[in-house]
């Protein structure tokens, strides 16, 4: 694939597959596929989620090629969060989830835009790195 020129979502579903770590006061959201995860999709989707959540509708983190959904619905100042693959559910505070959003995707970006140079070259990861303030 030419990192340069791919359009956003092709990069999100088809490049940089990972496993998730995600823990939530006591409440453990991880998938570990080996791999399966598609990191940079998931970092669009949770700032997406928490986009919604900053106007105060739910969002919802669908993961790329799985039937995994993590669910968040605002509460006055908080955040529930749940998931269709576990039964515990878990509350943060909204601008604790908001920053973490914003945070990881950012992360996630200069990390992918060091390892891969050619990224920076894309018009999408441009795009996304704008959504967090990251000139790319």
């Amino acid at each position: 694939m030419n990192l340069a020129k791919a359009d956003l979502v092709d990069l999100c579903y088809s490049c940089f597959g990972g496993d998730l770590t995600l823990r939530l006061n006591g409440v453990d959201f991880s998938i570990v596929t080996g791999g399966g995860v598609q990191i940079l999709d998931f970092a669009v989707e949770f700032f997406s989620a928490g986009r919604s959540v900053a106007t105060g509708k739910p969002g919802k983190i669908n993961f790329a090629g799985m039937a995994d959904e993590i669910y968040v619905k605002p509460h006055e100042e908080s955040v529930e969060i749940s998931s269709n693959y576990t039964d515990e559910v878990g509350r943060v505070e909204r601008q604790q989830f908001l920053r973490a959003g914003r945070t990881f995707l950012a992360e996630v970006l200069t990390d992918l835009t060091a390892e891969y140079p050619d990224l920076r070259r894309n018009q999408g990861i441009k795009k996304a790195g704008a959504w967090v303030g990251l000139t790319i």
